[in-house]
């Protein structure tokens, strides 16, 4: 058996990837990226139409990649040259071999048959007494994802990929147009998921529907999530420039300059460190605490009592939403909808007592930020002009200590406001979602695992700050008829 001379010749065949390839290659053998298995050998190139053999190829690619086991060496001989080979076990090398004999036959292409099928890939050869450069090879796995037509010095790579993979994703793609959602990481790894599971389950006649159905469920969710993030970011806004109006420069310098005088600094002498930290928190919190007899004050609490409502009408808005979905019932107008429960919170005393927890809140997280900044600077022997604009920094820059709050507060009121929603229409058991994203923690995945949870039984949502976990339930959305196109 020569060697032979795969310049001109023309097959069908399976590459390794190039990490086992190196591990296949051995001294003074074939190259890495020469190391193949060959389905079928056909011959001199120059005797096969190359579009023939790869429109072949494109046939037989329809499959789903597979992995094979090197089970062993192997020494081929009775040719002119000893040849050593790994083999290469797998039943799906045996469906494929025959598979590819009828797709050539068909195409008019017959295959040389001097010797049988025995899986294999060539890695040197060798004079009949020469020792072999490798006396064992471990068993191992090795995926093939792509197959191989080889005209030549031409080679075209063709990813193995099923039938049905094509299919599951445009039907996951229709669900998901159908929802009106944007595209976003967990639509594209839940559509990832509702592919293997189609492909998986091809012979179920009901599979496509189911995947259509995904798609609607995912995009609804994308959507869900994208309206509460827009609606947090409006108000966070609206209450980052109010809050902004509040503070001045002039009453920056003088805290500053009460904290400097109590500390006792000029601008040569050295902090005591042992003072700066609590002096440093109680100017802030006196300076913070002389906001609240401004009239731009009740300005602030009002943006939070409105940004509170929003998150509690979004999220009457998302319970619906949910319970429309698992009924498979479409049209709704989620603008209407919004529109209709936020007029509904103004009737809601309440929500100006909670608008005040959480301003009390925002106040007590910026006096520590403030504070924080002011000691860092003062231990560092910053002048006063710079102590000012680290102040400044702190309560007019981008303060995440008011952003923290306002997400803190409409994620609140909006699982609030889900919840109330559920309990009036008497909802007996309730689940919790997590939102599949970064923000997701071993507690959200616990209280999701855990669902469903019998009503007032079920974590208290928010389960932390940025939580994006919602609740979801049943209802009667003949109560909701107005919202519905």
């Amino acid at each position: 058996m020569a060697s032979p001379d795969y310049s001109d010749g023309c097959m069908i065949a399976l590459y390794p990837p190039p990490d086992i390839a190196q591990q296949l290659a051995v001294e003074g053998g074939l190259p890495a990226d020469e190391l193949h298995v060959t389905i079928a050998y056909l011959g001199h190139a120059d005797d096969i139409d190359g579009d023939t053999l790869r429109e072949a190829v494109a046939e037989l690619a329809a499959r789903r990649p597979f992995t094979a086991q090197l089970a062993g060496l192997a020494r081929f001989t009775g040719g002119d040259k000893d040849v050593l080979v790994a083999l290469v076990d797998s039943p799906d090398l045996e469906d494929l071999r025959r598979d590819t004999l009828a797709v050539l036959s068909e195409r008019g292409i017959e295959v040389p048959r001097e010797h049988g099928f025995t899986a294999h890939c060539s890695l040197a050869y060798l004079d009949s007494d020469e020792p072999a450069p490798l006396d064992r090879l471990d068993a191992q796995p090795i995926e093939f994802t792509a197959l191989s037509a080889v005209h030549g010095l031409d080679r075209t790579d063709t990813p193995l990929a099923d039938p049905m993979e094509a299919v599951a994703r445009e039907a996951f793609a229709a669900g998901w147009a159908l929802s009106g959602g944007p595209m976003t990481r967990r639509v594209q790894a839940a559509c990832e998921t509702a592919v293997r599971i189609a492909t998986e389950a091809v012979d179920d006649p009901d599979i496509l529907k189911a995947t259509i159905d995904l798609g609607k469920l995912e995009g609804m969710w994308a959507l869900l999530f994208q309206r509460r993030q827009e609606q947090q970011d409006r108000h966070t806004v609206s209450v980052k420039a109010l809050w902004h109006d509040l503070l001045t420069r002039d009453a920056i310098a003088a805290m500053v300059d009460r904290l400097r005088w109590q500390l006792g600094v000029s601008e040569t002498d050295g902090p005591d460190e042992g003072r700066i930290r609590a002096a440093a928190l109680a100017a802030a919190k006196a300076m913070l605490a002389g906001l609240a007899d401004l009239a731009g004050f009740t300005t602030v609490r009002i943006a939070l009592r409105n940004a509170v409502a929003a998150g509690r009408a979004e999220g009457m808005v998302n319970a619906v939403a949910i319970a429309a979905e698992r009924v498979g019932q479409i049209g709704l107008d989620w603008n209407i909808a919004f529109t209709d429960a936020y007029a509904a919170m103004e009737r809601l005393d309440e929500l100006w007592g909670d608008a005040g927890g959480w301003l009390g809140r925002m106040v007590d997280n910026v006096a520590a930020d403030l504070g924080r900044a002011l000691a860092d600077g003062m231990e560092n022997g910053l002048s006063r002009e710079d102590l000012i604009d680290a102040a400044s920094d702190i309560l007019t820059g981008d303060s995440d200590a008011v952003a923290f709050t306002v997400d803190w507060a409409m994620t609140t009121a909006a699982d609030e406001g889900a919840f109330a929603l559920y309990q009036s229409e008497g909802v007996q058991m309730i689940d919790i979602i997590t939102a599949g994203d970064g923000r997701v923690c071993g507690s959200c995945i616990d209280a999701e695992s855990g669902s469903p949870w019998r009503m007032g039984d079920q974590p208290r949502m928010p389960l932390h700050p940025s939580c994006r976990c919602c609740y979801a339930a049943d209802v009667s959305l003949a109560h909701f008829a107005n919202w519905f196109s």
